[in-house]
């Protein structure tokens, strides 16, 4: 049976010079009460080679992947998920910094997993509070000049997922981007011949380097994004696409997004997120052009 994630993601981001990264992971650990957590995830992004037209390929049972013997609902859950529709998906492996622990992951997975969703009940402990910055280790910082880093994965047996991210909801009355979106854990198997049979194949590869944090349901990100370089060395090195810069992401999961006490109460956190940071880091929409991804 697929373990599928589908729900409601609410969404603010903001741009953050890069000679503010410490000051800022002092003020998100602060929020936070805790240290940040490292991540390096490797984004392979797939295109559909379907016809728009066309009805999508069944998945046979030689194509398994996650160890399901039920092969043919991951196909279709996918399919679903993306409502017949052409989109881009990635597919994402977390990766090791050379020479990093894993302890900080281990450390941060329970807290990041249990603040993801917005379940009935309970308010924003913090909402209104003011930030305090918390002093983190130099260690735990990077520079602006981050290219050339080497990467490793962090095991044979990491976890991958398959992500669907749809394109944001259009005329959105909230304060906050928000969108569906829908995970595939896959634990083994092969996901190219998994990829093929659904008619989608490799266009590119990007990764994303920084650290996370979770105050209460909310995901926080703070990352740059980074490209392999042309050089045929092994490992490869990353190239920051913007060096100057870095991304902040304050992201929600809703349950049930057909629900509006529940979608409420995701936009109220956020909006409470927003308002402390306020003349330190200015949380916003984006465009929702900017997140599409759909296959033009």
């Amino acid at each position: 049976r697929i373990n599928l994630v589908r729900m409601h993601e609410l969404l603010l981001h903001a741009s953050v010079s890069a000679y503010r990264q410490k000051q800022v992971l002092n003020i998100l650990a602060g929020i936070a009460a805790m240290q940040p957590q490292t991540f390096h995830e490797r984004h392979l992004v797939y295109k559909s080679t379907r016809p728009p037209n066309k009805a999508p390929t069944q998945v046979g049972g030689s194509q398994a992947v996650g160890g399901s013997q039920a092969v043919k609902s991951q196909g279709s859950a996918v399919q679903t998920a993306m409502q017949g529709d052409l989109f881009f998906l990635h597919l994402v492996e977390d990766l090791a910094e050379k020479g990093e622990s894993r302890k900080s992951e281990d450390e941060g997975k329970a807290s990041e997993d249990d603040a993801m969703d917005v379940m009935d009940g309970g308010e924003s402990a913090n909402t209104g509070a003011d930030i305090e910055e918390k002093k983190i280790p130099a260690s735990m910082t990077t520079t602006a000049e981050s290219n050339g880093a080497e990467f490793t994965p962090r095991s044979s047996t990491s976890k991958r997922r398959l992500q669907f991210r749809d394109i944001p909801e259009a005329g959105n009355r909230r304060p906050v981007t928000s969108r569906l979106m829908a995970d595939i854990p896959i634990n083994r198997g092969d996901v190219d011949a998994f990829m093929s049979a659904m008619e989608y194949t490799q266009v590119s590869i990007h990764h994303l380097r920084g650290h996370r944090f979770a105050h209460n349901s909310i995901s926080l990100l703070f990352f740059q994004p980074f490209l392999p370089s042309s050089d045929p060395v092994t490992p490869p090195t990353l190239i920051a696409l913007d060096p100057g810069s870095y991304i902040l992401q304050a992201s929600l999961r809703v349950a049930d997004g057909t629900k509006p006490d529940q979608m409420a109460r995701g936009v109220k956190e956020l909006m409470a997120l927003k308002e402390m940071l306020k003349g330190s880091v200015e949380l916003e929409m984006v465009d929702r052009m900017a997140l599409d991804t759909r296959v033009r």
